[in-house]
């Protein structure tokens, strides 16, 4: 490169190196430093105007943080054909900093004298992005990237710390878990809670959701913007909590070949919701974490118990059965005051897309909600006796069990005031 400007295209020169964010300094064979721009100064930390013309050894060759960043500008001279580029770390007062340098050999300029050659030196403050692959590579494997990405964007906004969003809310544990889990050792335990827990978010994240968080045996899962379309999410939390019950099979046969003499008969049981969350950051300066709050959440979790109440693999609220539309096949319940709400919630059983319902399930599905409708006016024995003709068709129908069991006590001791709203604690005792 050779180097011979006019003094119109010298002061080109200088003011486009004003204006750049890289650095640049050159130095020539007697070590001056002579070009040092203002963004060389910042990432530096030096004066760029005091820099110019003093010799490059007494700035920064008896610098010990500068080693890695003075090994890239030597050995422009000692390998004068090769360009050299690295990324090394200085120390710039009390704080480190990071820089990708690049370094080559250069004509500086010609005439009388002959040609004198230099080094020129181009960096660039990569702090930052090291810093961002350091929390992708830290977090990657434990966080779903799409929320490391969110924190990495949100970074440098301090303002910006939650956000309310509709958004569907999935509570997924194992039935039956506490019993099993008291007779396992530690070792035996982690296995098998991280052979459950693997298997049963690979669903959630194949249908765009993002896993939340796990609580014991416990995930919590959640859809919608800016991970989904808010038109879809609702579905995509269904599809997923079928897709959970899918794997079951051969996450059994898993765990029986790893000697879990009780896997065949591992279950799960789900709650989904849909609604007004709050979505952010949630925590200490030291102890950060992005979740979802707010009532939509509370309703998830409380279903996810109400599905263990009425035998439901997977229990919806209203909201989510219909915004997931036609899509699946869906049963209605009943009309719970969940523990903890004042409003009662309607509620729905997820049973499967279309395709995958049986005649007797529709029968079923019709039975049921003729008794239910029966049971919500008060008419316990015609409400008794319908949910007996569900059980004609399917025996194993727990819900129905329960509710029959209902109508026969409510019969015996009616209430002063009926509004076909059941509290779910009064299942739980």
């Amino acid at each position: 490169m050779r180097m011979k400007l006019a003094r119109s295209d010298s002061r080109i020169y200088e003011k486009i190196l004003a204006h750049m964010r890289d650095g640049v300094v050159t130095i020539d064979l007697q070590g001056r430093i002579i070009t040092f721009n203002e963004a060389a100064g910042q990432i530096l930390g030096q004066d760029p105007w005091a820099a110019v013309g003093q010799p490059y050894a007494e700035i920064f060759l008896g610098e010990e943080s500068f080693d890695a960043f003075n090994e890239v500008v030597l050995k422009a001279i000692y390998e004068a054909e090769t360009t050299h580029s690295q990324e090394v770390s200085i120390q710039r007062g009390s704080e480190r900093a990071d820089l990708y340098v690049s370094s080559s050999f250069l004509k500086l300029e010609e005439g009388a004298g002959g040609d004198r050659s230099g080094v020129i030196v181009v960096f660039t403050d990569v702090s930052e992005q090291r810093k961002r692959r350091k929390i992708k590579r830290l977090f990657g494997e434990y966080v779903d990237p799409r929320i490391v990405e969110q924190i990495l964007a949100r970074a440098g906004n301090a303002e910006e710390k939650g956000r309310r969003e509709v958004m569907s809310v999935a509570f997924t544990d194992m039935r039956n878990f506490t019993g099993w889990s008291e007779a396992l050792s530690p070792d035996a335990l982690i296995a098998m809670l991280n052979r459950f827990l693997a298997e049963m978010t690979k669903p959630i994240s194949a249908a765009g959701g993002i896993t939340d968080k796990f609580i014991g045996d416990a995930i919590m899962a959640c859809w919608g913007p800016p991970y989904n379309q808010a038109d879809r999410h609702a579905a995509e939390a269904c599809h997923a909590m079928l897709e959970q019950r899918r794997r079951l099979p051969e996450l059994r046969q898993a765990l029986t070949g790893m000697g879990f003499d009780f896997a065949p008969r591992i279950d799960t049981a789900a709650g989904v919701a849909t609604g007004e969350v709050v979505a952010g950051d949630i925590g200490t300066d030291g102890a950060r974490n992005f979740t979802v709050i707010g009532n939509t959440v509370n309703v998830a979790a409380r279903l996810q118990g109400a599905a263990k109440i009425y035998g439901a693999p997977i229990v919806v609220s209203e909201a989510t059965q219909a915004a997931a539309g036609k899509a699946f096949v869906f049963r209605e319940l009943d009309t719970l005051r969940l523990k903890g709400k004042r409003n009662a919630e309607r509620v729905f059983g997820l049973l499967e897309e279309p395709a995958g319902v049986s005649d007797t399930q529709l029968r079923l599905i019709d039975a049921y909600g003729k008794a239910l409708a029966l049971y919500r006016k008060g008419d316990w024995a015609a409400a008794e006796q319908g949910f007996f003709a569900c059980l004609d068709l399917d025996p194993q129908d727990r819900a129905a069990a329960v509710m029959r069991r209902r109508c026969q006590a409510l019969a015996k001791s009616p209430p002063t005031a009926w509004d076909g709203v059941w509290g779910a604690a009064e299942d739980q005792g």
